[in-house]
């Protein structure tokens, strides 16, 4: 990635005029459009927990959005016991970020994201007449969060791929 490239680059001369965006602490290179919009995207975990979770909730009180917050749940906690059993570092210009204080493998957004998207799918599957478009519709999200998360440089490409495929760090 470019991104990742531009971010050793500036870590070896002059630190960049960074930016972070209000409550969130993820930081974009100023001036950079594509790094604003991939710093949202890199929010997607956050607008689905709070916008799609108390929507849910409020409305619908069904088993199926408890069994959903169960999954994400577990599957936040192992990704936690991974993250602290391997200790992989996130990349050398994480003082840039001040996002050094955390492991980078496995990618807690990219986990997220990629849980969503497949259990929407699975869910989408069994029940949408239009099960095929509806299927496939979060999986754009899930692979831009993915590429927002490198290129804004918190984690390596093998970081990030881990979550996506469950095999390995590359």
């Amino acid at each position: 990635m470019s991104g990742a490239t531009d971010y050793q680059e500036m870590a070896a001369s002059v630190p960049p005029s960074l930016k972070a965006i209000t409550l969130t602490h993820v930081r974009y290179r100023r001036g950079d459009p594509l790094g604003l919009f991939l710093a949202w995207v890199s929010l997607v975990p956050v607008f689905i927990s709070l916008g799609g979770f108390v929507s849910h909730f409020l409305f619908r009180r069904e088993l199926q959005g408890l069994c959903f917050a169960a999954g994400l749940l577990v599957s936040q906690v192992l990704n936690e016991i991974i993250k602290h059993s391997v200790a992989q570092s996130r990349p050398a210009y994480c003082e840039l970020l001040e996002a050094c204080d955390s492991h980078g493998w496995p990618s807690s957004h990219s986990q997220y994201v990629f849980f969503f998207a497949t259990y929407l799918s699975l869910l989408s599957l069994r029940r949408s007449r239009a099960r095929q478009v509806m299927a496939a519709l979060p999986w754009p999200l899930a692979f831009l969060t993915m590429l927002s998360r490198v290129y804004l440089g918190y984690h390596t490409v093998a970081q990030v791929r881990a979550p996506e495929f469950r095999i390995r760090s590359d």
